[in-house]
């Protein structure tokens, strides 16, 4: 498979993320807001960081796979991944999903829909909780960190170590 010899998923994620958490606030505050310039120009600014949103997660997606294929790990970290994946391709849907809607909603000069604003409020929830998935990945199983592997068995020696030399340390608690 191909290699990425340093990674590329993260730098592009923070795009994603970034972009439709903003997109979400312009168009949210466009909506409550009374009719003015302003209002017109949030709700434009929100379709555009929409779009640049969807173009990051294609490049997102892409580099993801790339490193899901390549990147060393376990079993142990095998379904997270899976997990993660499969949240970034349920999410990258409705993110395309929401994006043809705003863009409908661009060309026709009505932004605002029903429709559009429950779309966003699940995006924003979908991506979260897959940025979540995502962090725990390399927070929790310390995954693209190098060494991984290594790494934790390498810990998990030193707590048997210091768990065979405090055997007859008296209990201090």
């Amino acid at each position: 498979m191909f290699d990425i010899p340093f990674p590329l998923h993260p730098i592009f994620v923070h795009f994603t993320v970034a972009l439709s958490f903003t997109a979400f606030g312009a168009y949210v505050l466009a909506y409550i807001l009374p009719a003015s310039n302003l209002k017109k120009d949030l709700g434009i600014s929100a379709v555009w960081m929409l779009l640049f949103c969807f173009l990051a997660s294609i490049l997102t997606i892409v580099f993801g796979f790339l490193q899901f294929n390549s990147v060393k790990h376990d079993m142990l970290v095998h379904l997270p991944m899976t997990d993660h994946r499969n949240w970034a391709l349920g999410t990258a849907l409705v993110l395309f999903l929401c994006t043809i809607f705003a863009l409908r909603g661009y060309i026709r000069n009505k932004i605002h829909s029903t429709f559009l604003t429950i779309g966003l409020f699940v995006l924003i929830g979908m991506v979260g909780t897959t940025a979540y998935k995502g962090g725990e990945l390399v927070y929790h199983y310390g995954l693209a960190v190098k060494s991984t592997p290594e790494l934790r068995e390498l810990t998990q020696k030193n707590q048997k170590e210091q768990q065979h030399e405090n055997i007859f340390q008296p209990n201090v608690n």
